[in-house]
């Protein structure tokens, strides 16, 4: 019997929506190995709840230039007018008034539970992390030096200037090396991504930790490396290329085949009951920088930054996401997921799902999460032709989704195999009890009970 998978790359930052959609074709029984996700990308800009088409650069072919202009003449009070440079440029220094009048100063406050806990936080600006004097005085002077460049004519005509501040904004230092790598399109990607607190909490306190959540002690520089890479390719443009393709990425997926590789990779969506979208991201996947604000522990960019850089550094590791319609804002649910292998001769591919996390700000009704997400990595196990490992509780759900398939679902007690992690670190609750460690060479878990999936013929 043939089957068919509607599989879509999908992100909502922001207000962006970006859609991929492929058919994949499996036979019950035989899962196609061969399946595919096209690279070209149906992208749309909803505003108002109206869509717009998308340049291939991700920004809306028809920006809003009078609005961006106006809202730019409020925040930096100085008049900005629609003519005065292109939609882009306006756009981005739009973006970047926004972002940067508005903000932490890291710098002075650091990393420390005490700052937002959900995206929502972040856009009011509301939080005492906002209200803090260093807070305040730094984003006064942001506005003020803003506004001056806008006097002089430098912005906001010119993308050089943009980058420039953009980086300046960061806490990017001349010795990373950013400005002789960074992009204007990247930039304004990062923009409508709101990277800006996110990559300044990352340069401006991430480098200096040097002890993980249990006090083991981190190497020096190990974390600024990785923060440092991790920037370098997000102002370039890069990010997600970068993520499966450097070295350490490759060894982490070596064993899978080329189409199971880009099937991994590729970030897919699945719709389920009253408009639920399950989802890993988007093309670019810069909304791996805000999964774990989504519900907790909110080990995000501001609070054990270290626990982060794993997600955003290495190829084995993504999240799914779940988009509820009834939480139209951004994301509302979240579970990590990785490409693991077991310690069998020969090793095997393995997708280990997480713990499924809500949104401390959303209010929804989470009861039926659990089955769509379970739905979509069964999909996507059987497209790929490898095991899917979830909770031990979750086994009863899974043979139900199952159900005649072909598959198996089965208790298994196997040791991981831990190939060195890019970002020099790990962390995960459900591999170790360490929480989060250092992880610069392979190491192996002890046995651990798991409920796993198995499609027919993988």
């Amino acid at each position: 019997m043939l089957r068919n998978a509607v599989l879509v790359g999908l992100s909502i930052a922001n207000g962006w929506l970006l859609t991929t959609h492929i058919r994949v074709a499996s036979f019950c029984g035989a899962p196609s190995r061969r399946a595919r996700m096209p690279r070209s990308v149906c992208q749309q800009h909803v505003v108002d709840g109206s869509p717009r088409v998308m340049l291939d650069g991700g920004c809306p072919a028809g920006f809003r230039s009078a609005e961006d202009a106006a809202m730019i003449s409020e925040f930096l009070e100085v008049e900005v007018q629609e003519s005065a440079a292109s939609p882009r440029c306006l756009r981005a220094l739009r973006l970047l008034a926004e972002q940067c009048c508005r903000g932490i100063d890291y710098k002075t406050l650091g990393l420390n539970w005490n700052h937002p806990s959900s995206r929502s936080e972040y856009r009011h600006g509301t939080h005492e992390s906002f209200r803090a004097k260093s807070s305040v005085s730094r984003s006064k002077a942001s506005r003020e030096e803003l506004s001056r460049l806008v006097r002089v004519g430098e912005l906001p005509s010119s993308q050089t200037s943009l980058v420039a501040v953009f980086l300046r904004e960061i806490g990017s230092e001349p010795s990373d090396g950013h400005a002789e790598v960074a992009r204007f399109e990247a930039i304004l990607a990062a923009l409508e991504a709101e990277l800006l607190l996110p990559l300044r909490a990352m340069n401006e306190g991430t480098k200096d930790l040097c002890t993980t959540f249990t006090g083991q002690s981190i190497p020096p520089g190990l974390l600024t490396k990785a923060v440092v890479d991790i920037v370098s390719h997000v102002v370039q443009g890069d990010f997600a290329e970068w993520r499966y393709s450097n070295p350490v990425g490759r060894r982490q997926l070596e064993g899978l085949s080329h189409d199971q590789i880009a099937l991994w990779s590729e970030p897919m969506w699945t719709e389920h009951g009253g408009g639920l979208i399950v989802h890993e991201d988007a093309p670019g996947e810069l909304g791996l920088f805000w999964a774990t604000k989504i519900g907790g522990p909110s080990h995000g960019f501001d609070y054990e930054g270290q626990c982060l850089l794993p997600l955003l550094a290495n190829a084995r590791h993504k999240v799914v996401l779940v988009s509820d319609p009834a939480w139209p804002d951004h994301p509302s649910g979240r579970a990590h997921l990785r490409l693991l292998w077991t310690q069998t001769m020969p090793q095997l591919p393995v997708m280990w799902l997480e713990a499924l996390n809500q949104d401390y700000y959303a209010r929804v009704d989470p009861k039926p999460w659990q089955l769509a997400v379970l739905s979509h990595l069964v999909q996507k196990a059987d497209a790929m032709g490898i095991r899917l490992s979830v909770a031990p509780f979750l086994q009863s759900s899974l043979q139900v989704l199952v159900g005649e398939n072909g598959g198996k679902v089965t208790m298994t007690n196997d040791r991981i195999v831990l190939r060195p992690s890019n970002a020099g670190l790990e962390a995960s609750d459900t591999l170790s009890g360490k929480h989060d460690w250092v992880q610069t060479t392979e190491e192996m878990t002890s046995a651990i009970s798991r409920c796993t999936y198995t499609p027919a013929g993988a």
